[in-house]
């Protein structure tokens, strides 16, 4: 029970993130700067892009709209088969629908934060090893220590793994 604060830290209170865009240079994003990145560090959706996340959701609109449509005809009707179907179906939609509205809205604010640092958009998430080894060899303002890296497998100067 000790190691899940710790776990817990480690995802939640991660300061960096580490990827690279189109070239072989690797950036550090805070959680806010991310967005809908490359590979997630949180959350579990599959778009890797802008334009497939509006295509998505401006594909998940119409059933979003329809199936509350339906499940108003079903109640009014007594239907109870086709009632259960349009809410199953509107709890699906609209939920797909609004999780994709506010990951657009997420993704607009990280755009943003990524502008004013000048980070391009992070495309190939990396582990804390390799961009540990990029940062050693490229200094810059990420101190090389546990909190900034707390995935890394090395141990750090003053520390011992058993």
């Amino acid at each position: 029970m000790a190691t899940e604060p710790t776990v817990r830290r480690a995802v939640v209170d991660r300061p960096y993130y580490y990827a690279t865009s189109m070239e072989k240079t690797v950036h550090a994003y805070t959680r806010d700067e991310w967005g809908i990145g490359g590979s997630q560090p949180s959350g579990n959706y599959s778009v890797h892009t802008t334009t497939g996340l509006y295509i998505v959701t401006i594909l998940m609109t119409i059933p979003a709209i329809f199936a509350p449509l339906l499940l108003i005809i079903a109640v009014a009707s007594l239907n109870i088969i086709v009632g259960l179907l349009a809410l199953v179906c509107t709890v699906l939609f609209t939920g797909g629908w609004l999780f994709g509205i506010g990951n657009l809205r997420r993704e607009r604010q990280a755009s943003k934060q990524r502008r004013l640092k000048g980070l391009p958009k992070p495309r190939f998430a990396l582990s804390d090893d390799h961009a540990r080894d990029w940062f050693e060899s490229h200094p810059s303002g990420i101190a090389i220590t546990r909190e900034n890296f707390p995935d890394s497998t090395r141990p750090f100067p003053g520390e011992t793994f058993p």
